[in-house]
Order: C-alpha cells, then sequence, then structure tokens
C-alpha cells in the first residue's frame, strides 16, 4: 500500500516539481555549491540517508539535472508527498534548501475507551482490510469497518472517535470507542427443519438460548462446526447460515438458515475395484457436493484408475436411488479383461541398441498393458533419437494377442515397435547476426550447438535461452534472440542462425542506500554485487539480493531501479528495514534415553541400561551490528537435570541435580577485513555426563570459514582448552595408562574442514548428498599435554524412490581414526596408583588418546541397537573399548553405517525402517570390518512445528556380550533392544 500511494504521487510530483525547481533554481545554474540543508515544516532535518540521496554535492556546479535527480531519489524513500527545492545566494556561491513535505501515512493504531472487545482483534480486522500502513484518507472508511465490525459482533450502535495525531514523521490514528450495550436475542427461528425433535436437537447442539447476548462471529463459527459435523455423517451438502432482524434498541431476531439436505451414500457394485482409495477418486465429501458434473468426474476417474491397472476396458456408470433424507450413488463397474505384456520386441532401431531403448519403455513381462504408459515410453524413445540428431524420428506400436488364460480373464499381448529412424542431422554452420557487443567467438562459447555436431531441437532453445541470459546479464534489458534453423532438402544439414536484437545497454550511474539507521552503509555496500559504472545484470541484483538476506540484520528489503534522462543510465535505490539488534531466546524440553548405569545393589556392579528422563532449559542473547558493522556477540546457556555417574551420590540419595550444562559466549564477524573469510570466535565452559565418564572442559576456539561454489565451505581453526576427566565408572585395570596420567589434560590443537552440503531440507531432507572431512593436529609445540591427530570423514546421500513420492531412502558411512604421539612423560607421586605406576619416567609409544578426544558410538544417531557410547568390543588386543562391566572406554578408531527408509503416512506422520553397523577399535591398525556389529528396527516419525519428533526401536544383531565385575557376581546380558526418542533425523 505504501508503494502504491508513493507511486502515485512521485508520478505527479516528479513530473512538476523540476518545472518548479527551475523558477527559482535556474538563474543560479554553474555557480557553486557552498550549502546543501533540509526541512520539514520550517525544521530542519539531518537525515544521513536524505543527505545521501542528493546529487547536488557542495564544491560542485550546480546543474539542473542533479536537481532532477535528487528530487526522483528522494521521493523513492516513499516518506513525501512533495518535495522542492529553493536556492540562495550566500558566500560566492549558491545555497540549496530541500523542503520535504512529509506523506501522511498511518502506521500506528492506538484504541481508548470503553471497548469491550479485545485490541488485537481490532486491530487485525483493521489490517486485513486495509494493510498494516495506509493513508490518513482512509481514516473514514476505517472508522466504519470498525464501526460495523462491533455490529456483528452485537454492539448495534457503537460511539467511534477518530482523531490524527502527528509527531515528527510519525502519524497515529486514535479510536476512541464506546461500545454501548450488546444486543439480546429476542427470538431464535429456525428453518428448513421438518422435525419439531430435530429443531429441538439443533437448539441444544447450537447452544440456543432466548434472551443470549448476541454474537455474530461466534454464532457463524458454530454454525461452521456444526456444518462439519453433518458433513462427517454424510450429510455432504448441509449448508448453515444466519440472519438477523432488528425488533429494538438492543433486541433482535435471529433466523437460522438449516439447509441439511439428504444424508448421502455412495458404494460400488459390481467387479472389485483393486488398491482402490474411495475419497480420492470419489470427491463427494471433499468438494460437498453431488452435482451431475462431479459424479460424471467421479466415473471417468474410476475408469482412469482400472486402465492404470491394465483393464484398458473398463466401464464405470453411476445412477441415484432413493427418496426424501436418504440418496443412494452407486457406482456400477465392469473392468473387462486384463491386459499383460507378454514380450516387447523392437525393429528398425539400427543406429540405437535394444537393450538401450528397452529400459525406456519400461515394460517387462507381466506387467500390465497401459496404452498411455506405452505412449510415454514411444516418446521417450523418439527423445533419445532425436538426443543422437534424429529429428524427424518415429516410433508406433502393433499390439496383438498371444493367448487368453483360460477362466482367468487375463488376456496376454505383444507389442511390437517399429522405428523409422530417418536421416542423422548434422549441424552445417552456426551464424551470429546483429552482435555488436562482442565477438562472435564469446557467443560460440556461451552455446553448446556447434558446427558438425548433432542438431537436437531442445537443445538449440536452451542455447538461445543462455545467449538472452548472457545479454540481460550485462544490462541489455530489451534484448531479444531469435533462432532460424534452415534445413538441408535431404535434412541431413542444417544452418543455424541467432537473430540477436542487442537494444541499448543500462549501467549503473549510482548506488544509493535508504533506511539503514544503526547499520553502516559501507557494511551494506561491502555486500551489494552491484557497482557503479558497471552493466545493470539481473543475476547481480538477485545476487545483492541475496547477500543483503544472508547478513541477517534487515526485515525488509527493495531494490528499486529509477532513471531519468538518458536510459542507458539508472541510478539503484536499496532501500532496507533493519530487525532488531538484541535477539532473545528461550527453551525448554526433555529428553528421554537410554543411558549405562551401574547396577546401584552392588558398587562394583556391571553396567545396566535404563530409560532415563532428562528436563532441560537454555536461555540465549545476542546483539547484532555492533559498532554499525556486521558483528555479533552471542550468550548461550543451558542446563539439564541429570544424575551423576557417582555411586557415592547414588548410595546418599544425591543421584538428581544440574549436573549437565553448557555456557557458549560468540563472536562472529563475516567476511572479515576484506579477505572473504567469516570469523567466529567463541569461549565455552561445559559439564557433561558420559555413560563412561564425567567430563568437566573449558577453553576456546577460533574459526576462519569461507564459503565456496556448489554448497562448499572450507573451515581451519584452532581450540584450546583443558579437560577434566571422571572416570571412576571403569575398573582401574581397565583404564589406560594416559587417563591415569593425564585426569587433567590440556589440549592444544590446529583443525581443518571441508564440507559440501546439498540437501534440499537440512532438518528433513529428500534429495541431496552431505560430504564433511575434517582433521586435527594437538602437538606438545603449540602447548599441548598430549599430542594426536586425528581424522573424521563422513558423507549421506538421500534419494525418493522412483515411482513414488512418499518413500526417502537414506544411506550414510561415517569414518573416523586418531593416532597418538609417542612421548615421554615424568610420573609424578600423586599418579601412582598401587604400585601400578612407578615415579620416574614413562615413555608412552603408541599410546590412545585422552578419553575425552576418543571415539565413541551408539545411540540415536549411530547405531541405534545400542544404548549411548554402548558399541564396542570387549575382546579387543589391548583390552577392547567395552570394559569387564560393560562400560565403553572409547577407542582409537570407528566406522558406522547407516541405512533408512522414510515412508510418509500422512501429511505429518511417517515410519522408518532402518540397519546400521559399525564398530570402534582401541587401535587402527586392528579396524577390521569383519567384527562390526548391526542393529536394525523401526521408527515413527511425527513432524511438529519444531521439527521431525523421532522415536526408534533398535534391534541388536549377531552376538551379544555377556559383563559382569568379579567371579562371584552373576554375569549380565546387553539387552537386545534399545529404545530412543529425539527431534530430527537420525543422519
Amino acid at each position: 500500500m505504501r508503494w502504491l500511494i508513493f507511486g502515485f504521487l512521485a508520478s505527479l510530483a516528479i513530473g512538476a516539481s523540476p518545472a518548479t525547481a527551475r523558477t527559482q533554481v535556474d538563474q543560479f545554474m554553474g555557480q557553486r555549491v557552498v550549502e546543501v540543508e533540509f526541512a520539514t515544516d520550517g525544521l530542519p532535518v539531518d537525515e544521513p540517508a536524505v543527505r545521501e540521496l542528493v546529487e547536488t554535492t557542495v564544491g560542485e556546479p550546480l546543474a539542473m539535472r542533479d536537481v532532477r535527480e535528487s528530487l526522483a531519489h528522494l521521493f523513492s524513500l516513499g516518506l513525501y508527498g512533495n518535495v522542492s527545492v529553493d536556492a540562495y545566494q550566500r558566500d560566492g556561491g549558491v545555497a540549496l534548501l530541500y523542503e520535504l513535505r512529509p506523506l501522511e501515512l498511518i502506521e500506528r493504531i492506538e484504541l481508548s475507551g470503553d471497548r469491550v472487545l479485545p485490541d488485537d482483534v481490532v486491530r487485525r480486522v483493521i489490517v486485513q482490510r486495509y494493510g498494516a500502513v495506509f493513508p490518513a484518507s482512509a481514516v473514514a472508511a476505517v472508522t466504519d469497518t470498525v464501526r460495523g465490525y462491533y455490529a456483528e459482533r452485537g454492539f448495534l450502535s457503537p460511539e467511534i472517535d477518530a482523531a490524527l495525531q502527528t509527531s515528527g514523521t510519525e502519524h497515529t490514528l486514535h479510536l476512541t470507542t464506546k461500545a454501548g450495550a450488546r444486543a439480546r436475542v429476542n427470538r431464535w427461528f429456525i428453518t428448513g427443519v421438518a422435525s419439531a425433535a430435530l429443531n429441538t436437537r439443533i437448539r441444544t447442539r447450537l447452544g440456543l438460548v432466548d434472551g443470549d447476548v448476541y454474537d455474530g462471529v461466534s454464532l457463524d463459527q458454530r454454525l461452521s462446526e456444526y456444518e462439519g459435523e453433518l458433513r462427517a455423517l454424510q450429510f455432504y451438502e448441509a449448508r448453515l447460515s444466519h440472519t438477523v432482524e432488528r425488533r429494538a434498541d438492543i433486541d433482535v431476531d435471529v433466523r437460522l438458515n438449516i439447509l441439511r439436505g439428504p444424508h448421502i451414500s455412495v458404494a460400488l457394485s459390481g467387479d472389485e475395484v483393486p488398491n482402490m482409495q474411495l475419497n480420492d477418486l470419489v470427491p463427494v465429501e471433499r468438494e460437498a457436493s453431488v452435482d451431475e458434473d462431479l459424479l460424471e468426474d467421479a466415473d471417468r476417474r474410476i475408469a482412469t484408475h482400472l486402465r492404470s491397472l491394465g483393464y484398458r476396458d473398463a466401464q464405470v456408470t453411476h445412477t441415484r436411488a432413493g427418496s426424501g433424507d436418504e440418496l443412494s450413488i452407486v457406482f456400477a463397474v465392469t473392468r473387462g479383461s486384463l491386459y499383460q505384456v507378454a514380450d516387447v520386441r523392437l525393429r528398425g532401431n539400427e543406429s540405437v541398441s535394444t537393450a538401450t531403448l528397452l529400459p525406456l519403455l519400461d515394460m517387462p513381462s507381466g506387467a500390465p498393458l497401459v496404452v498411455s504408459d506405452l505412449d510415454t515410453g514411444l516418446a521417450a524413445i523418439e527423445e533419445r533419437y532425436q538426443q543422437l540428431g534424429f529429428a524427424t524420428v518415429r516410433a508406433t506400436m502393433t499390439i496383438s494377442d498371444l493367448l487368453t488364460e483360460g477362466g482367468s480373464g487375463t488376456v496376454l499381448q505383444t507389442v511390437d515397435i517399429d522405428i523409422t529412424e530417418g536421416p542423422r542431422m548434422t549441424i552445417a554452420k552456426v551464424v551470429f547476426e546483429g552482435v555488436e557487443a562482442w565477438p562472435s567467438e564469446l557467443l560460440q562459447a556461451a552455446v553448446i550447438a556447434r558446427a558438425g555436431g548433432f542438431f537436437y531441437g531442445p537443445q538449440v532453445s536452451d542455447d538461445r535461452d543462455s545467449l538472452l541470459t548472457l545479454y540481460l546479464n550485462e544490462g541489455y534489458e530489451q534484448a531479444s534472440v531469435v533462432v532460424d534453423p534452415q534445413f538441408s532438402d535431404d535434412l541431413s544439414t542444417v544452418n543455424l542462425t541467432f537473430h540477436v536484437n542487442e537494444g541499448h545497454q543500462v549501467l549503473v550511474e549510482h548506488v544509493l542506500i535508504v533506511g539503514n539507521r544503526q547499520v553502516d552503509s559501507e557494511t551494506v555496500r561491502g555486500a551489494i554485487a552491484l557497482v557503479e559504472g558497471d552493466p545493470l545484470g539481473i543475476d547481480d541484483v538477485a545476487e545483492t539480493r541475496r547477500r543483503l538476506n544472508a547478513l541477517g540484520m534487515f526485515r525488509r528489503i527493495d531494490i528499486l531501479e529509477f532513471y531519468h534522462g538518458p536510459v542507458e543510465r539508472r541510478d539503484l535505490i536499496i532501500e532496507v528495514e533493519e530487525a532488531p539488534a538484541t535477539t532473545l531466546a528461550y527453551g525448554g524440553g526433555l529428553e528421554v534415553s537410554q543411558r549405562l548405569r551401574r547396577d546401584a545393589g552392588d558398587e562394583g556392579g556391571a553396567a545396566v541400561e535404563r530409560i532415563e528422563f532428562a528436563p532441560r532449559g537454555s536461555f540465549q542473547i545476542g546483539r547484532r551490528n555492533l559498532w554499525g558493522k556486521n558483528r555479533s556477540v552471542d550468550l548461550f546457556t543451558r542446563v539439564s537435570v541429570r544424575r551423576k555417574n557417582d555411586a557415592a551420590d547414588i548410595a546418599n540419595a544425591r543421584t538428581l541435580g544440574f549436573n549437565e550444562y553448557r555456557v557458549l559466549g560468540t563472536y562472529r564477524e563475516p567476511r572479515t577485513i576484506g579477505v572473504g573469510w567469516d570469523v567466529l570466535m567463541s569461549g565455552y565452559i561445559e559439564q557433561a555426563i558420559r555413560p563412561g565418564f564425567d567430563l568437566f572442559s573449558r577453553g576456546m576456539t577460533a574459526q576462519l570459514t569461507r564459503q565456496g561454489a556448489s554448497s562448499t565451505s572450507n573451515t581451519v581453526g584452532y581450540r584450546l582448552g583443558k579437560n577434566d576427566t571422571n572416570i571412576r565408572e571403569l575398573d582401574r585395570e581397565d583404564e589406560d595408562i594416559v587417563d591415569r596420567l593425564f585426569p587433567e589434560v590440556r589440549l592444544s590443537s590446529f583443525t581443518a574442514t571441508r564440507l559440501r552440503d546439498t540437501r534440499d531440507d537440512p532438518f528433513d531432507p529428500t534429495s541431496g548428498t552431505v560430504t564433511s572431512f575434517e582433521t586435527e593436529l594437538a602437538g606438545r609445540a603449540i602447548g599441548s599435554e598430549r599430542g594426536f591427530s586425528r581424522s573424521f570423514a563422513s558423507g549421506t546421500i538421500y534419494r525418493r524412490m522412483p515411482r513414488t513420492t512418499r518413500i526417502i531412502m537414506a544411506a550414510g558411512a561415517r569414518l573416523g581414526m586418531a593416532w597418538g604421539f609417542p612421548q615421554t612423560t615424568r610420573v609424578l607421586p600423586a599418579s601412582i596408583d598401587n604400585g601400578a605406576l612407578e615415579s620416574g619416567e614413562v615413555l608412552l609409544s603408541d599410546p590412545a588418546l585422552p578419553i575425552s578426544e576418543r571415539f565413541f558410538a551408539g545411540g540415536d544417531t549411530t547405531v541405534r541397537g545400542f544404548a549411548l557410547d554402548r558399541l564396542g568390543d570387549p575382546r579387543g588386543k589391548t583390552g577392547g573399548t567395552i570394559d569387564q562391566d560393560g562400560f565403553p572406554r572409547g577407542g582409537n578408531a570407528m566406522v558406522v553405517f547407516n541405512t533408512e527408509l522414510r515412508i510418509r503416512v500422512t501429511q505429518l506422520l511417517g515410519v522408518v525402517t532402518f540397519l546400521d553397523a559399525g564398530n570402534v577399535y582401541d587401535r587402527v591398525q586392528h579396524m577390521s570390518l569383519r567384527r562390526v556389529r548391526a542393529g536394525a528396527g523401526f521408527g515413527i516419525r511425527y513432524s511438529s512445528p519444531v521439527g521431525p519428533i523421532r522415536v526408534d526401536l533398535g534391534f541388536k544383531l549377531g552376538e551379544r556380550y555377556f559383563f559382569c565385575c568379579d567371579e562371584n557376581t552373576q554375569p549380565t546380558q546387553e539387552p537386545l533392544t534399545a529404545l530412543h526418542i529425539s527431534i530430527g533425523q537420525a543422519f
């Protein structure tokens, strides 16, 4: 609405303003501009956005063209109804004063008085009719609308006073309302109902009471609900409405018009219709109608469905039966014989093999013979030939009966396809006419058609579009391209002539930015692909919009074009509306997972899996647009109520508390110092409860990320932190030496990551791939107490299954490998444990990584037949990755494979089946695919507003291990199943 108003006024004012300006300004043409000022209603205005729009620059000679451009730019703001300019002699030059008359647009509504109705409801009625912004001239209409809405709600004589208040450039509409008394229903009349009992039932269902207050909106809603109930009871043509007759100031009679219609039943007779969804083929309920056109269309739908199954002679007719309140619609079905493919034979295909053409038909022996599918296959064969240059190819079919299976009604038929290839057509030459902007060699490089190549009509059309896009991207907005093919008499060759009408090239003269108050203009300009003096290309406009949206600092972005004088020059005005600089977010949830715990009945008991509930909450506050640049800071906190891995706490019943939390502060700066890399720096404090250990970590990270082409990003980073691990769940003899020497370890490492993501939806993908590779290097030379290298690679693929839109196949693989660097470490007396270690120096050759840096698997995102981190093998050559009690130790290597079929049952509900496999290995050299463990299962997906809610039940396949702490304790076998509940897909 705002831009419609602006466009009308601008078209008037721009045409008049220069002439008005000329009478006062033309006498100063050529004099040096010494001052430029702005005023509204006699008061000075100093807005950076306004000042940037004028072309009359201090120190430059005054030119009428600059004055006109300045007026056009000021109107582009959409804030002014009129703009004029005055000139004064001053200090040996000319001073300019632009008088800005605001456009009276109401952007705010204030409600007061005895309103009764909620304010947000009244505002919504106004916005739906007039928009969030409307002109002051619409005040009377707005008042009438509000008055009418109050009447609909039962306030028949409301008093509404409107007043317009102006503060600076802001206009506010004040509506003072006195609703008055609400009307009451004197009597309810019901028409269209023949039975007194039904009349009473309707009154009870709708809650109709004489003397009740009248609310037309609420009554219409109740009627609509009751109409839906009647249709669910097969009264498909039910229609309900009401009218009002005013009796006195506050009394009305209400007449309900009830048209229930007949009770309608739909049935089939005759032959069975396989795989039929009655409501889809006979949409009587959805359309709420049984008119003859709809029923005839249902006849065709059912017949078409049968023909798609091979019943080529299917016939369907319908009849109506019944009287009064009952109507029966019966569809009589005659399927006829079932036609199936016995064999498909191709003849005349000399240039293309039969093995290439048969898959295009996709009609194996025994499949239903559907003529429409055959026509599609013939078109695919002709398309294949045309791609090879056979422009006049023709494929025809002949169908003959082979035999009829006795008594079954099935007819086997042979399909003979005759192919007339015709001559193969090649391109003799390619000519470009009317080209002046570039050499023909450049245009030749932009098209695929080449002399000596095969002629393919659709590809030539694509070449024409490519040439047109090339011109449009170079600013030739009126360019046109026409292809003229000239065929030889024998159709063996063709000359292609591309006739180009270039038109004029449009260049960007000025790029002006308005609407930014906090964001620095240079930050916006840094994201703009349009450059002054360059061609105005459509791709550059789209890229500019994409980049500005990617900044995340604007609610709205408009790119407007203005031309004045020569049509070859264009001014671009980029108007932005800034988003709030401060963001707040908070949330809560409940985590349900199967966790490992030590048997509470025995302090040294084996690991058992239990379903645990962990309430959690989060809070995040952020600030964008720091110092007017695209910089941001965020503070994220999360806390969970969970039990510790502490036998002493269990014994003392101190099991629950805020034992898991995370505090993360981040600073982000995109495209730092003009090098095109995004900087992300963060500091963190975290405490986590893992099945085999408790972890308390703190540190900082720094990353540089650059987005590349084809959805690819590259990241390099540095991490410095300290991890404290409590591994009292593991038996001491099962602990690695490195864990005893470094229960507190300082880590310093460099990382590099490459990611390519082509998914159509990051939360619930149906197509695309994700591949990533990450490597990390930690060394004592850069401050780390442990040296190691670690690499992790993963890839996933998502594909929709052929011939269906409801089944998605997802598959993925992950591989992780790590190596510890040998080092000599002095053992302090505090590290000596009952003689297990002696004081002095210990050489760690090929040691394990600190437990916090090892690989773990098992859980809802890896192998779902196992609980979190429970996947492993206790029989490793160095003690395995699961200790004797069943707790995970982690390992230096990991491999995981996932496959899943996602089946959409309804719009909101889906089911999945999955097969996962993998293992965790203590050393890289011990990796073996023969030792992978597998799990299979099924799950349910519910598409909620926050993402897919996932429930998976996994079953272990193959051997299940027994665990026991000592010879006096009964061994415990791994559970057969694992349950996982979470949000989001598994991978």
